[in-house]
């Protein structure tokens, strides 16, 4: 994907969303004169049936994604999960952290709106396509809208308590959402297969990738080992971030005197508050620094994470314990793992993410593309410099959750994960959300919030909404 063409598509038609909004919410006179003043970079809704702009639309689905994954998606959704503790000196932010989570909070209108832009621009895209072009069923744009429309909905699922849509009446449920994403991946394969080539393949294994984590929020387990198990071991689907024109936000968030970011202490390499945490960090998908600080707040104890495997720069042979002393020290010892940099890209799909999904769904006793269940969960242990181990039943599953959390650490998977465990009845306290005490004792206990909420922008602006 070249990122400076999408970043000038998504910005022509962020224009086009603009003004359609304004429209919406101005009285007829004012249309009259906001129709009057004159912007040559602006193109207009009637433009969009132009057949050169159908680029500029797919580019815009793809890059309403990537301006929110890091943040706030990945970010913020942290904070009410058990991945990270953060140190913005910000009440909002610190009561997010807590797991304190209001419907009229800072971070919820911007999680809520940004998912609900990428689904609508996802859904209305998609629906333009089928009269604008007329092999949409073989074309890979129709193919990569349909995917990114089916990821809108499966993220809404795992994010929010509840939505509207379209400024609609109904309030849909993270299953009812869910539900919604299974036909456009469905359709996204059918595209993708009749398409065919490198292209129209890789566009498929996203699609079916996305379909089996949907299929496990609706219980379809069939559905999901079915999908995932035709994932091919080479795949990798990407967020593209580029340094100087898009920053992934995670470099800030571990970087400089206002770094805020830091593993929890559920899942640092040795005694939390210890200042020189090395022999222990031999996993190389959870690394951080060996030494905590505190960043922005000047509260927070913070062992910056490295880069995890969901991102570019991460390496299986880069490691704290490898390196034999901190990493952060001048002259920066060999082999280092790296913290996250401006143009660190996060994957989106992947064939380890498909066979978690896989083995997740086939249980205990399963078998599949990588032998038994127990098999794949020794192969990750493996990954992860650990012996094998003989376990079966609830242990052999408690394990597997323990290796997905790794291997899926910080990829903006976790809070779907443990919504989903809670709402199948799992009790298991290595994998649920962080109670008692906070690792700030200032702060007291942590709150009960699982998911984030309608905002108020959405009750005051939503004239049909019932509640």
């Amino acid at each position: 994907m070249n990122i400076m063409r999408y970043l000038q598509a998504f910005r022509r038609s962020a224009l086009v969303i603009a003004a359609g909004l304004l429209v919406g919410a101005v009285s007829c006179a004012s249309v009259d004169e906001l129709l009057e003043a004159e912007n040559p970079a602006t193109i207009l809704e009637d433009q969009l049936n132009d057949e050169a702009l159908l680029g500029v639309l797919t580019n815009s689905v793809v890059g309403a994604l990537t301006s929110m994954y890091a943040d706030p998606l990945i970010w913020a959704a942290g904070m009410i999960t058990d991945e990270q503790v953060n140190g913005v000196n910000w009440e909002g932010t610190a009561r997010n952290s807590q797991r304190i989570v209001v419907y009229n909070g800072e971070q919820v209108s911007g999680i809520y709106g940004n998912l609900s832009r990428y689904r609508s621009l996802g859904d209305s895209i998609a629906g333009r396509f089928r009269t604008l072009i007329p092999t949409f069923n073989k074309d890979r744009r129709m193919a990569l809208v349909l995917a990114h429309s089916g990821y809108a909905y499966t993220l809404m699922a795992e994010y929010l308590c509840e939505a509207t849509i379209n400024v609609g009446a109904d309030i849909f449920t993270p299953k009812q959402l869910a539900e919604k994403a299974v036909p456009r991946f469905e359709e996204a394969i059918a595209v993708a297969t009749a398409l065919g080539g490198p292209s129209g393949d890789s566009i498929r294994n996203l699609a079916r990738v996305g379909l089996a984590r949907a299929a496990l929020l609706i219980g379809d387990k069939a559905k999901a080992m079915s999908a995932a198990g035709a994932v091919p071991a080479t795949f990798n689907w990407w967020v593209e971030y580029k340094a100087t024109i898009v920053n992934n936000p995670m470099n800030g968030m571990v970087t400089g005197a206002n770094h805020n970011l830091g593993v929890h202490p559920r899942w640092v390499n040795g005694a939390f508050e210890t200042q020189d945490i090395v022999a222990t960090q031999t996993d190389p998908r959870i690394q951080h620094t060996a030494k905590w600080t505190t960043g922005h707040n000047a509260l927070t104890k913070l062992y910056k994470p490295y880069q995890s495997l969901p991102y570019s720069g991460f390496s299986a042979a880069r490691t704290v314990a490898i390196a034999g002393r901190d990493c952060e020290v001048t002259p920066r010892p060999a082999n280092c793992p790296i913290l996250y940099e401006q143009d660190t890209d996060i994957k989106l799909a992947s064939y380890v993410e498909a066979m978690h999904h896989y083995y997740e769904a086939a249980g205990p006793t399963g078998t599949g593309p990588l032998g038994s269940t127990l098999d794949f969960v020794n192969a990750r242990r493996a990954f992860g410099n650990q012996p094998a181990v003989t376990l079966t039943g609830d242990a052999l599953m408690s394990e597997l959750r323990t290796q997905r959390f790794k291997d899926l650490y910080l990829g903006g998977f976790r809070l779907g994960d443990l919504r989903r465990y809670a709402a199948q009845g799992i009790n298991d306290p290595k994998h649920s959300f962080p109670t008692g005490a906070h690792p700030n004792a200032q702060w007291g206990n942590y709150g009960d919030a699982t998911c984030w909420p309608i905002p108020l922008q959405e009750f005051v602006g939503n004239p049909n909404i019932r509640r």
